[in-house]
């Protein structure tokens, strides 16, 4: 019994292989804050992605167009569609001036992608 189940597990992974290998999804992204905008308040800056395959994917949030330190990112993770997410955020403190965005760099994109946060004062 036990390599009847054995068995069907490898043609379940196989299967699963099969249909991802080679399929390429674009990554949606999201570029948003924790909390409504306020000039001088603290906030997190989050940049959400998702729908992507294959897993490879770099990430990165700028300021002025400047790579932010102290990024935290998720687990990459995947959905029941066997894309995946990830989940980028740090801690900012919108002056009114400064732009802020999330680049994003997969395979699917011919050159990375920049998606600005849109601030609303």
């Amino acid at each position: 019994m036990a390599s009847k189940e054995l068995f069907l597990w490898c043609v379940v992974l196989v299967g699963v292989s099969v249909l991802t290998e080679g399929t390429e999804k674009v990554p949606k992204v999201q570029v948003y804050s924790r909390h409504p905008e306020s000039i001088g308040k603290e906030n997190t800056l989050h940049c959400f992605v998702e729908g992507f395959h294959p897993p490879k994917i770099n990430v990165t949030l700028l300021k002025n167009n400047v790579e932010i330190p102290g990024v935290k990112r998720s687990d990459l993770s995947f959905k029941e569609d066997w894309t995946f997410q990830l989940l980028t955020h740090v801690s900012v403190v919108p002056n009114g001036k400064d732009e802020y965005s999330c680049r994003v760099e997969h395979q699917a994109f011919r050159e990375p992608m920049v998606y600005k946060w849109e601030q609303n004062y």
